[in-house]
């Protein structure tokens, strides 16, 4: 290739600026020192750079032309060796390209890892002193609303610990499955109550709002249960076996891209005899995912909200739609959160120190309903005595928790305005 009057020559465009700068001024110094220009490094990196480059002349037309200075005429021959060689070196890096960053993100992680781990005694200790304070603070400022669910909770215990005692003793059949029913789900009631106070006390409200919707379910189904008597409890103790057939379709479909073994074939088949002997016994509805309450809904396919109306609990139907957005993806559950004082828009990581209303007051309505059932048996001093004392526990929950968000929100407020003032204070300042 000919150089021009102004020291330019013309190139083809098999490089396209894709080869390290390197290897090319590597294979151009060979071709150079053909021409005797070998150690002219200036040269060669003009034209090395220029190779790189878009390769479009300084008048703007599309021939491929390369200047350089230098007032020598230079012929550059690109021979079909020579882009073999280029193409060798680029197949050669695109091969080895990814084993070079598996390896070297490999060890930045490794890296990563070992300064987590050098550094995390320190930063857990320094974390659980931080954690420690701000559940004092809390106590502080939730503490009255807190302690009253507290105590609704040990009684409550106290007296589903009393009916499950008795009911264990008795020796009539009359009430066998209504009282297994009631006990054990008043045992679970108990302990997701527990739950949701660990979740408070730690500060996180919209947890502890998700776990009330579970506590929802829960007081629903008992008072549905009660209200149906013992034929009902009976159909909902044998729905155990309709979720484990379901349980058991979903685990075949599922195992081998797991990598778990196949259910044992013997305990398949008694899960599949048992589920046929249930829907002979009480109906194909049976098989539903409220299949027992189906007839006494007189609901082919009842839902929950079907169990929510037959329980008279529709009313909290807004609550328990805003506690799913805890437990979706939707996109209500991201925009708004209850640990929030702006409720919406908020990014939280963490604890925080409000939004205890909601998930509190609900705690105490629902853990009241399904603990008077279990009084509700046969009344007697003792039990009147309980049930009042729930009462008051109860009524002094939700306006404790809300003077409490109502003091925290004044402070907020005095804090921003504080922060506004000395923003406003500053730029006058300036000016």
């Amino acid at each position: 290739l000919q150089s021009t009057s102004r020291g330019g020559f013309k190139h083809g465009s098999l490089l396209n600026g894709k080869i390290p700068q390197s290897r090319v001024s590597s294979q151009r110094k060979s071709t150079l020192k053909a021409a005797g220009h070998a150690e002219d490094e200036k040269l060669i990196g003009s034209i090395v750079d220029q190779l790189l480059g878009s390769g479009e002349d300084a008048d703007g037309d599309d021939e491929d032309v390369i200047e350089i200075e230098s007032d020598e005429d230079i012929v550059l021959q690109f021979t079909e060796a020579d882009t073999a060689r280029v193409q060798d070196y680029a197949n050669k890096i695109s091969e080895t390209l990814p084993d070079l960053i598996h390896t070297v993100a490999e060890a930045a992680a490794g890296k990563m890892l070992r300064r987590y781990e050098r550094d995390w005694a320190v930063w857990r200790d320094a974390t659980d002193i931080q954690m420690d304070q701000f559940r004092c603070n809390l106590q502080a400022r939730w503490g009255k609303g807190f302690d009253a669910l507290r105590m609704l909770i040990e009684l409550s215990r106290d007296i589903g610990t009393d009916f499950h005692r008795r009911a264990s003793r008795s020796r009539s059949r009359r009430r066998a499955h209504l009282n297994k029913a009631l006990s054990h789900l008043h045992v679970r009631a108990i302990q997701i109550a527990s739950e949701i106070m660990v979740l408070m006390e730690n500060g996180y409200a919209d947890g502890a709002m998700a776990r009330w919707r579970t506590l929802h379910e829960v007081a629903c189904v008992a008072m549905v249960l009660d209200d149906g008597g013992e034929a009902l409890a009976e159909r909902y103790l044998a729905h155990e076996i309709v979720e484990a057939k379901k349980g058991l379709g979903q685990y075949q479909q599922c195992h081998t891209r797991l990598g778990f073994a196949p259910f044992a074939k013997r305990a398949a088949a008694r899960i599949e005899k048992d589920y046929a002997d249930a829907i002979r016994r009480y109906g194909k509805e049976f098989g539903g995912d409220y299949g027992w309450v189906a007839a006494h809904l007189g609901n082919p396919k009842p839902n929950f909200s079907n169990i929510e109306d037959a329980a008279g609990r529709a009313m909290m139907r807004s609550h328990y739609k805003m506690a799913s957005h805890n437990v979706h993806a939707s996109t209500k559950g991201i925009a708004y959160r209850l640990g929030s004082l702006d409720r919406r828009y908020a990014v939280i990581a963490g604890a925080s120190n409000v939004g205890f209303v909601e998930p509190g007051q609900n705690l105490a309505l629902s853990l009241l309903h399904i603990t008077m059932l279990l009084l509700s048996t046969s009344w007697t001093l003792d039990k009147i005595a309980q049930l009042m004392a729930l009462n008051k526990l109860h009524d002094r929950i939700p306006p404790a928790l809300a003077q409490a968000e109502r003091a925290i929100a004044r402070d907020e407020k005095k804090i921003r305005e504080a922060a506004v003032a000395r923003h406003v204070k500053r730029s006058r300042a300036k000016r």
